[in-house]
């Protein structure tokens, strides 16, 4: 079927569109979810905003040793909070479409099938950080290309978009349902059944757990799975 990535190959059949000029961002799940961010998953109606500050100014105390995260801003605190699993408002994306089909395929869960996201971009999409000073006053869900202020934004050629607290609906609007977005976003389907083979693919392009987390624990568990640990 068009709509499935049953091998790597089948995603070369994309390649004009990889050459397109028009950026395009990548994003892989292991099953179809609505396309929330962490903070907003377990109840899209509820405003995290004040939460979401205290998370980050609490990890800001716990680092407060660490000089350079002491001296990011604002937006690049969240994103390095972001990276290490803090639940924020920022869902990952990125320019990278094989890092997208790893992050399908790495639940290896068969019960479901993954799913690969692009959004096909527009100027009017992106957020400008000197003109908004903050993550958590934006009139618009945005896209944001981060600072580069830790290994996994690296590895993972990351992006992300900004999911605001919408006061009109009372709610996060997840991506599918954002009048700006829902008509950008193009959906592929991973089988279940092809999960492994498809990391095994990846693996041989240099796509992996160690690649794509880095780091000691990173490599630990690459190892394990090369051996069929899990």
């Amino acid at each position: 079927m068009d709509n499935e990535i049953n091998c790597v190959s089948d995603y070369l059949k994309m390649a004009p569109a990889f050459e397109s000029e028009v950026l395009l961002l990548f994003r892989g799940q292991g099953g179809h979810y609505p396309l929330y961010p962490k903070i907003a998953r377990s109840d899209p109606k509820k405003n995290t905003v004040a939460v979401e500050r205290e998370m980050v100014e609490e990890l800001s105390r716990r680092l407060a040793g660490d000089a350079d995260f002491s001296g990011m801003s604002e937006w690049d605190k969240l994103a390095y909070a972001q990276h290490y699993g803090l639940a924020t408002r920022l869902l990952d994306w990125t320019t990278n479409p094989l890092v997208a089909l790893w992050f399908a395929c790495s639940d290896l869960d068969e019960s479901k099938d993954g799913h690969v996201y692009m959004i096909v971009t527009n100027k009017n999409m992106f957020v400008d950080t000197k003109k908004d000073k903050t993550p958590f006053r934006l009139s618009k869900t945005k896209i944001w290309k981060p600072n580069i202020n830790n290994a996994r934004i690296a590895s993972q050629n990351a992006w992300f978009t900004v999911h605001r607290y919408s006061q009109k609906d009372k709610a996060f609007v997840h991506l599918g349902a954002n009048a700006e977005y829902s008509d950008e976003i193009i959906g592929k389907i991973v089988p279940k059944a092809r999960k492994s083979a498809l990391l095994k693919q990846l693996d041989k392009l240099g796509i992996n757990h160690e690649f794509i987390y880095q780091g000691v624990e990173s490599t630990c568990k690459y190892i394990n799975w090369i051996n069929g640990i899990r």
